[in-house]
This record gives C-alpha cells, structure tokens and sequence, in this order.
C-alpha cells in the first residue's frame, strides 16, 4: 500500500491547488458607487415630487413656495437667456480667490504654529480670538476699506475659510508620529528636510479636510455678503427676486448656489485624489 504524498501541491501548477482565496472576486466596494449616487438621485427625485403635490395642494403658501415645476421652468428661462451662468461666474470668481487667499493664510499659520511651538505661542490667542468671530460682523468694516463688490467679496470669504484651514493644518502638524520623527533623524535628515518631506505629507490628509471646510464655508459667506454689500451675483440674485416677489427666481438663484457648491466640491475632491494618491480611500467624499 503506498504511502500517502505529505506534500502539499505547489500553487500555480496546473492541477495543483485550488485557486487563492479572494482570486477573482471584485474588490470590496467596488460597484457601489453607481449604487449610492442612484439612490441620491432617487431621493432628490423623491423630494421633487412631494414638494410639487404639496404646493399643488395649497398645502404651502403659493406665495413663498410655489411648485417645482414653475421653479425648473424660471431656471430653465434663466439659463436660456445666460442670465443665471453670468451670476454664477461671478460669485465663483469672489469664491475661488477667497479660498485661495484665506485657504493660504490659514494652512501657512496653522503648520507653522504646529512645527514651531514657539510662534504658535506667539499666535495662538489672537487667532483663537478672532476664529469665533462671524465674518459677516466684519461686512461694516470692510465697506469702510473696500466699498461694495468684488474686493470686500473676497476679503470676507477668505476671513471666514482661512479657520478651518488653519485649525487643521495646526492640527496636522503634528500627525507624524515619534517613529517618523526618529526614522527622518536616523537617516540623517535636517529641520528644513524634516519639515518638508516627513511633516508635511503627513500632514496633508488633515490639511485637505479642513481645506475642503473652507471651501463650503467660502461659498456660503460669499452669497451671504452678496445679499448685504454686493450689486451682483447669486446672493445679490436672490435677494433681489425675494423682494420682487418673484419667488420662482429666487428658488432657481438657491438651487444655483447649490449647484456651484456640489461642482466645486467636486473639483476638489478630484485635485486631493491626485495629491494624495498613496492614501487610500482618498476618492470617497
């Protein structure tokens, strides 16, 4: 009777084992994008429906809420004439110069009172001081210096993003860890080098949230000083539709600031995709 092989079949030869455990599986999480943004899509769809059978009904004012369907129609119309994309190109212009001056500001102050106790000391209560403050507060002051439009715009909207920057980059000074800190010293490396190749990659997951903080915060505190100090864009868009009574418009002008929020997000979420393609999970919102 022969005696049984007690050698266990050698993998990758043919008739040998059976394949890897997970071979040819679909990676986890894979197809489920599609999936979620349907759903998303389904339930905007949803609200769409209810918000027209409710204002339908009377069950909302037909002054102040008028159906979704008069709001897509004035939207449409807006968009046709180009009315809507000039007011769009507008705020994004104000919106996109200040995240970059707050955005700047905030993550320069923020690493450098995380890597340099020393002036984060020096820093650190003026800029816990002025964090809270609503940045609308400094509308007056900044008509004072600026007057009306573009400049005051962007000063506000980088004062109100520059805090989510800062408090994360400060925060994500300080995200490597004592055995990088050691390696970087063992193979020789100095402040300078330190800083830029050891502190700062690992900083920037964090940089990148708070960045994308910013970015919402910047659009909502662009609009809002529209609505008080500006001649045009959405804010000053809307507002004027509001106290027209034209409602529909003013819907349309909200659903455009939405818009101009989820396609800058978006941008965004693409740059940090590129810029942080070792980490994984960096595509998810």
């Amino acid at each position: 009777m022969a005696a049984p092989n007690p050698t266990p079949p050698i993998e990758g030869v043919r008739g040998g084992s059976s394949p890897p455990a997970g071979a040819g599986q679909r990676p986890a999480g894979s197809g489920q994008r599609p999936a979620y943004q349907l759903s998303g899509l389904l339930f905007v769809l949803f609200l769409l429906i209810v918000w027209e059978l409710l204002a339908r009904a009377g069950v909302l004012p037909a002054g102040a809420v008028p159906p979704a369907s008069r709001v897509a129609a004035a939207l449409w119309e807006l968009g046709a004439s180009g009315e809507i994309f000039a007011e769009i190109g507008r705020t994004a212009g104000r919106v996109l110069a200040g995240f970059a001056l707050g955005g700047l500001a905030g993550v320069l102050m923020g690493f450098g009172c995380g890597v340099f106790p020393g002036f984060g000391r020096a820093v650190g209560t003026t800029a816990e001081f002025l964090r809270p403050m609503p940045s609308v507060a400094l509308i007056p002051i900044g008509i004072l210096f600026l007057g009306l439009g573009f400049g005051l715009c962007v000063a506000v909207a980088a004062f109100a993003c520059c805090w989510p920057a800062y408090v994360a980059a400060r925060t994500g000074a300080g995200a490597a860890g004592p055995e990088l800190r050691d390696t970087a010293r063992a193979y020789g490396l100095g402040r300078v080098e330190s800083i830029l190749f050891v502190l700062a990659p690992a900083a920037l997951p964090q940089i990148f949230a708070g960045l994308r903080t910013g970015l919402a915060v910047a659009v909502a505190v662009a609009v809002t000083t529209e609505m008080a100090a500006a001649p045009n864009g959405l804010g000053s868009f809307i507002l004027e539709a509001s106290m027209a009574g034209r409602p529909e418009r003013m819907y349309a002008g909200i659903v455009a600031v939405g818009a101009l929020g989820a396609g800058l997000n978006a941008l965004f979420l693409a740059l940090r995709r590129r810029a942080l393609v070792w980490l994984p999970g960096t595509g998810r919102p």
